[in-house]
């Protein structure tokens, strides 16, 4: 029953972190290019690959933050 209730916080951090982390991605995309920092598309490969891996990078992290601030929310 706990171990239950642990893995539906878990999976709910999940799914806010990785929604969150994906906007704040396409955002980060698209103010590069409205910027027109990149000027080659080998340059804009890279900036998109390096985004991509930072968002799985920080995704699981940022969901056990997530998962302590709803525990800290719902005692």
């Amino acid at each position: 029953m706990m171990l239950n209730d642990i893995l539906m916080l878990y999976m709910q951090s999940l799914l806010i972190t990785a929604l969150s982390v994906t906007v704040i991605s396409i955002l980060w995309i698209g103010f590069r290019a409205s910027r027109r920092k990149d000027k080659t598309l080998r340059e804009r490969h890279v900036h998109l690959y390096d985004v991509l891996l930072i968002g799985i990078m920080v995704t699981p992290v940022l969901s056990f933050a997530v998962m302590g601030l709803i525990l800290a929310l719902r005692a």
